[in-house]
C-alpha cells in the first residue's frame, strides 16, 4: 500500500482517464520515479504541457495521503501500476488508470472468463428478463460478469449473477462510497462481499455525467466480450460496444423487437457485425474450447450446444396479442425459480453444515413459488424494527455469503428494506 500513494497521487494530477499515464509510466518507469523526478527532467520527456508540470508541484503527495487513509477506514484496496497483481488486459488500455479503488476482492482476471453486460437504463421487461436469465447461466458455468451498476440492464446482469451464487464485477463512475443509486445500495454490498466493486474515482467522487462515458472503457477492459443486452439508438453502452470493438474484443448484441426503440441501438449493432445471441450458450461457445477449466459447460440447461448434450429450457408462453415479434419473456417469479432450482442443493448444504439445529417449519404457501428455504426463513425473521446483519447470520445459522444470496433475492421480491450499517428490516 505504501507505493500505491505514488499511483494515487499521479491519477490526481493527470485526471482519470489520461492517456499520457501510460507514456509516463514507459518513460520514467513506475509512478514513484515520475513523482522524485524535477521539473528539468518532466520538461526534457516531452509529454507534459507546461500547465500539467506545474500541476505536479501544486498538487502535494499529502493529497494523495488523505485519500489513501480514507481507503484504509473504508477497507478498501488500492491498485496501480506498480503493483504485481494489476490486470494485464487493464495495460492493454491506451489510457489504463494509474489507480484502482476496490472494496471486495478482485479476482485473477487475467485467467478468468470475464464477460461484460450493457443496455439501457429504462429496460423492458422483455430486456430485464433477458439480461437476468443470461446473467444467471454465464455465472453458474463459471463465467464473471462485468457491469456498470446503473439500473435497468446493469442491475439485472449483476442479481442475475448473484441469483446463480456467481460472481459479479460492478465498475463505478463515482466513488465507491458515494450514494449513487441508493435503491441499489443493498445490491452493490452484497457484490462487495461475493465480487467486487471498483472505480478509478476516489472516495466521495460524485457520479458526474462525463465519468460514466470514461469508465466505460474499464467494462469492455476487464472483459473477453461484451454482450449489449437492450439499447436504444443513443444509448450509453453503445459506446462501451465501440471501445470493445477498439480493443479487439469480441461483441454480442441480442435481437430486439422491431420497431421498438429500447432495441434500435442493439439491432443496428447485429447489422453492423456483431454476433446475434439468445442465450448464454450462444456466448459461451465462443470460450468453452480455450478456458474448458474454468467453465463448467453441464450447468448450463440449453439446447443446441455443440459441447455437450443438454437438457431443454421450457418454451415460453406465446404473448397475448400487441407484441407478436418477440417470444414473451417469463415472469419474474418464473425466471427466479429456475434460478433457485441450481442453488437449492448448495443452500441446504450450508445450513446442514453450519447448523445442528432443525429450522422452524415455515408456511410456504405464504411466499411466491420457487423462493428457497432460507429466503423464507429470513423473511420470517425479519421485523418492522431494523437487524443487523451479523445477528441474522447468527439466528438463522447460514454463513455470511449465503446470508447475502437471501438478502439478493428477498430484494428481488421487494421484501426487505436495506438500511446504512448493513441492517435491514421487512419492507
Amino acid at each position: 500500500m505504501e507505493e500505491a500513494i505514488y499511483g494515487v497521487w499521479l491519477q490526481q494530477v493527470m485526471g482519470e482517464g489520461s492517456r499520457k499515464v501510460p507514456m509516463l509510466l514507459e518513460a520514467f518507469g513506475s509512478c514513484r520515479a515520475v513523482y522524485e523526478s524535477d521539473e528539468v527532467e518532466r520538461m526534457l520527456c516531452g509529454l507534459l504541457m507546461p500547465n500539467e508540470i506545474a500541476r505536479m508541484k501544486e498538487i502535494p503527495l499529502d493529497a494523495a495521503q488523505e485519500i489513501m487513509e480514507a481507503c484504509e477506514r473504508l477497507h478498501y484496496t488500492v491498485l496501480t501500476p506498480d503493483c504485481g497483481d494489476y490486470p494485464e488486459r487493464l495495460r492493454r488500455l491506451p489510457d489504463y488508470p494509474a489507480a484502482l479503488y476496490i472494496s471486495g476482492r478482485l479476482p485473477d482476471i487475467d485467467n478468468e472468463v470475464c464477460i461484460g453486460m450493457v443496455g439501457t437504463r429504462n429496460a423492458s421487461r422483455y430486456g430485464y428478463n433477458v439480461a437476468m436469465n443470461m446473467a444467471a447461466d454465464l455465472a453458474a458455468c463459471g463465467a464473471i460478469i462485468v457491469s456498470g451498476g446503473a439500473k435497468g440492464i446493469d442491475t439485472a446482469s449483476h442479481q442475475g449473477a448473484l441469483m446463480s451464487n456467481g460472481k459479479t464485477i460492478c465498475v463505478l463512475g463515482c466513488g465507491i462510497n458515494t450514494r449513487y443509486n441508493r435503491e441499489n445500495e443493498g445490491l452493490r454490498n452484497v457484490i462487495a462481499a461475493t465480487g467486487a466493486l471498483i472505480s478509478e474515482y476516489p472516495p466521495g467522487s460524485p457520479p458526474v455525467s462525463y465519468h460514466f462515458p470514461v469508465r466505460n472503457r474499464i467494462i469492455s477492459a476487464l472483459s473477453l466480450g461484451v454482450i449489449v443486452v437492450e439499447a436504444g439508438a443513443k444509448s450509453g453502452s453503445l459506446i462501451t460496444a465501440n471501445l470493445a470493438l477498439e480493443q479487439g474484443k469480441d461483441l454480442f448484441s441480442v435481437p430486439g423487437e422491431v420497431g421498438n426503440s429500447q432495441s434500435k441501438g442493439s439491432n443496428r449493432l447485429i447489422v453492423e457485425g456483431a454476433k446475434p445471441v439468445e442465450n448464454a450458450g450462444d456466448v459461451l461457445n465462443e470460450y468453452l474450447p480455450k478456458f474448458s477449466g474454468k467453465l463448467k459447460a453441464e450447468n448450463l440447461m440449453l439446447p443446441d450446444m455443440p459441447i455437450l448434450n443438454k437438457r431443454v429450457r421450457p418454451k415460453a408462453e406465446k404473448p397475448q396479442g400487441g407484441n407478436r415479434f418477440v417470444t414473451a419473456a417469463p415472469s419474474r417469479v418464473e425466471n427466479n425459480r429456475k434460478n433457485n432450482e441450481k442453488t437449492q442443493a448448495v443452500a441446504a448444504s450450508h445450513v446442514k453444515a453450519e447448523s445442528t439445529e432443525k429450522p422452524q417449519p415455515t408456511n410456504e404457501s405464504a411466499y411466491p413459488v420457487g423462493m428457497s428455504q432460507n429466503a423464507i426463513r429470513l423473511c420470517e425473521a425479519l421485523e418492522a424494527a431494523p437487524k443487523q446483519f451479523e445477528t441474522l447470520a447468527e439466528c438463522l445459522h447460514i454463513s455470511a455469503s449465503e446470508l447475502m444470496r437471501c438478502i439478493t433475492e428477498l430484494e428481488l421480491y421487494g421484501m426487505i428494506q436495506t438500511l446504512p450499517g448493513k441492517r435491514y428490516r421487512k419492507a
